[in-house]
């Protein structure tokens, strides 16, 4: 029988799934302290996904390690393990958003954090866990909550930025980012690929949109295939050409998510 033999290749991925997983168990040393149950699932989803990339060899240890630790109220749910005073210290890309979560009640900066937590995952390809997490989020927090995740997993966050960028006052922060949060769903349609089957349903909510947005604009979001997104973007050009939807100007990006591509269309009236 021939000896078989790893390839230099295989080891080195080897290699990187072991050090991979001394990394995740190195960083659920300590005790679990966080008042957010959704916190906690998504944290311990994520452990989960890079625990399945372990080598079998190392799944008893590191299930033993963890047991034990779990016994001896040992386990930590952080993003900073070396410093394990930060429970949940948060760390948002845009500096942007990093300001105005500080702005921000407690409740808001829960919502946000959850938001953050759908991000980490959908970057992953994690797209159910984050959908998931979006449920539990409307059913404690209601449409405002979930206004807030979309705006925050959307990226259009950053219109609302755009506008609290010129407001100084914490407190007007708050109360222009409360009223985004309240309007997001009369600005943004979020449309899910199994909808462009049906394109007239899509019209009716595009022209409902148009006309109950507060602001001069309205944005158009989907997540799905290269060709969900191409076929989207043409029915919107559709619109105008047939003087169903009279918009002056329109901008788009398509970008990657996760293991999707998104579509983002702004239509300025």
């Amino acid at each position: 029988m021939e000896k078989q033999t790893n390839s230099p290749k295989n080891s080195k991925e080897d290699k990187n799934k072991v050090i991979l997983g001394i990394s995740v168990i190195s960083s659920i040393v300590s005790r679990v302290k966080t008042s957010e149950p959704t916190e906690i699932l998504a944290a311990l989803k994520q452990i989960l996904y890079f625990y399945e990339l372990i080598p079998e060899e190392w799944k008893k240890k590191a299930y033993y390690i963890f047991s034990k630790l779990w016994d001896r109220k040992k386990v930590i749910i952080s993003t900073d393990p070396d410093k394990v005073e930060n429970i949940y210290e948060v760390n948002f890309e845009d500096d942007r958003i990093q300001k105005l979560y500080q702005h921000l009640p407690q409740m808001d900066q829960a919502i946000l954090l959850q938001g953050k937590s759908m991000l980490d995952l959908i970057s992953k390809g994690l797209h159910g866990d984050s959908d998931e997490v979006k449920i539990k989020v409307e059913n404690r927090y209601g449409q405002r909550g979930l206004n807030i995740v979309n705006m925050l997993t959307t990226k259009d966050i950053g219109y609302a930025l755009d506008e609290l960028d010129e407001i100084l006052d914490p407190k007007k922060v708050e109360t222009n980012f409360n009223r985004w949060s309240l309007d997001y769903d009369s600005i943004s349609l979020l449309v899910p690929p199994v909808d462009l089957e049906h394109l007239e349903l899509i019209e009716k909510r595009i022209l409902a949109t148009a006309k109950s947005t507060p602001k001069k604009f309205m944005i158009i979001n989907l997540s799905g295939k290269i060709e969900d997104c191409t076929k989207m973007l043409q029915f919107v050009h559709t619109l105008k050409e047939k003087k169903i939807l009279n918009y002056k100007s329109i901008d788009n990006d398509i970008l990657d998510s996760g293991f999707r591509k998104s579509l983002r269309v702004k239509l300025n009236f």
